[in-house]
């Protein structure tokens, strides 16, 4: 997709019920939780795993990052692609990390290690915190579908839970009085922040489908 093109409306988009789309991502958990919130919906998904590049993820937004990946990969493919980017944003932290999620405290930083730099951010200060999540569809010459979610909820005061990934164990979601980690996938997908993008993003794109 050139970058000087001019991108057609996304309404006027049509996708085939049976023309998978690529999902920008080689992490295979983050997949498998794209794949089960997008159920039975059709057209269905796919890893693009290999077929995916390296993308700089240089956005200042969420939507700027999804897009940039979907993006990626839809001129690669020359088919629709889908991306997304999330973050949690941790009131003591200014709001952040956000975008900066998975480099935070530093590139390469394992789970382990950035949810106890923000369990020692938050000592003695607010423990308010959200999840975000932002979805992008990408298909060659039409502009971007994009569709987020957010989930409200607290810093924990420790890693509770085995289930889930990234900062779900110290994400506590006051509804359920428990973590992300400590609650099964089915209730994590009722509420969750890529949850609501992802059915967000179903809502958008429902009418773009032939019947």
């Amino acid at each position: 997709m050139a970058r000087s093109e001019r991108l057609r409306d996304w309404h006027e988009l049509r996708l085939h019920p049976r023309v998978a789309i690529a999902v920008a991502t080689k992490n295979g958990e983050k997949f498998r939780e794209i794949r089960e919130l997008w159920a039975s919906f059709v057209p269905p998904v796919v890893i693009a795993d290999d077929c995916y590049p390296e993308v700089d993820e240089n956005g200042a937004t969420y939507e700027e990052n999804a897009i940039l990946k979907a993006d990626a990969l839809a001129r690669i493919l020359n088919a629709p692609a889908l991306a997304d980017d999330s973050g949690i944003e941790v009131e003591a932290m200014g709001w952040g990390p956000g975008v900066l999620s998975a480099r935070s405290p530093h590139e390469g930083a394992p789970s382990a290690v950035r949810n106890d730099n923000v369990l020692a951010a938050v000592e003695g200060k607010s423990r308010s915190a959200r999840f975000v999540c932002v979805c992008a569809l990408v298909v060659p010459h039409y502009e971007p579908v994009v569709a987020r979610g957010e989930v409200e909820g607290m810093i924990a005061e420790r890693a509770l839970g085995a289930h889930g990934f990234g900062y779900d164990p110290i994400f506590w979601y006051p509804p359920y009085s428990a973590t992300f980690g400590e609650v099964d996938e089915v209730r994590k997908h009722a509420v969750s922040h890529r949850g609501r993008a992802v059915h967000a993003l179903q809502a958008k794109i429902y009418p773009l489908v032939p019947r």
